[in-house]
């Protein structure tokens, strides 16, 4: 679960980008950046549904996880 977070995190941080990118353009394309945004916004909401998972699996092991 660890790589599948990592994983989503790192496609985060390229969709941050290519918003940047896009927004500073001189006519950026309101249709794009509306897309890439949702895309961010899913992928946000699987990553923290991801960490509760997971911090809820070592929780009820009584483990200690550190980052």
């Amino acid at each position: 679960m660890h790589r599948k977070l990592v994983a989503l995190r790192v496609r985060h941080a390229i969709l941050d980008a290519k918003i940047e990118r896009e927004s500073r353009r001189p006519h950026a394309d309101s249709l794009r950046l509306t897309v890439l945004k949702k895309l961010r916004l899913r992928l946000k909401e699987e990553v923290l549904k991801l960490e509760r998972e997971f911090f809820r699996k070592s929780a009820g092991r009584g483990g200690v996880v550190s980052a």
